[in-house]
């Protein structure tokens, strides 16, 4: 019982760490942030930071690969691949997470999600089959055509205020793929 309260609580800690950081990039360059800046938005201790992270760009990082293992839970757990529905999804996730991309390409630290996308559909594509039956080597190739696709039209929708639909944005991006 005891471990399940200090799960939830380390949970609320790193939540109050990525709220705060997020408020304090809308406000400020990332690298002008302290983390006694960010411990003090978030009401924790400077211990409890260190704790769950060693710099505050491991806030990011952790906050996108949570991000991406839900992401990549829902596809695995639905047991049918739907190209159109996995790509709507993927807007759909990203919709919610507006502020961290917004904050992420004013920060120029937008590449962070580039180097996750990258590693999340590498290690998708071992668990889902691609409607491309490419030798691995040209696999590999074919997942970062993807990511990079994937992600350079994720920032251009994001910098154009997100004005289609997530159900828009999966049928023109299926349409590229499908082509």
């Amino acid at each position: 019982m005891a471990n399940k309260y200090n799960d939830s609580q380390n949970q609320l800690t790193k939540e109050s760490i990525f709220t705060a950081l997020m408020f304090l990039m809308e406000q400020k360059n990332f690298k002008d942030i302290s983390i006694t800046e960010i411990t003090s938005k978030a009401g924790v201790s400077r211990m409890a930071f260190y704790r769950n992270y060693n710099f505050k760009e491991d806030i990011i990082i952790t906050y996108i690969d949570e991000l991406l293992m839900n992401y990549s839970n829902e596809i695995l757990n639905r047991g049918k691949e739907d190209l159109y529905e996995n790509m709507r999804l993927y807007f759909s996730y990203f919709r919610e997470h507006e502020k961290l991309i917004s904050n992420l390409i004013r920060s120029d630290l937008i590449n962070m999600l580039l180097e996750k996308c990258i590693e999340f559909l590498h290690a998708l594509s071992k668990s889902v089959n691609c409607n491309k039956d490419y030798p691995e080597e040209k696999q590999k190739f074919w997942i970062e055509y993807m990511a990079g696709g994937l992600f350079n039209v994720l920032i251009r929708w994001t910098k154009d205020g997100m004005k289609q639909s997530d159900e828009d944005m999966a049928k023109i991006v299926t349409e590229f793929i499908n082509d």
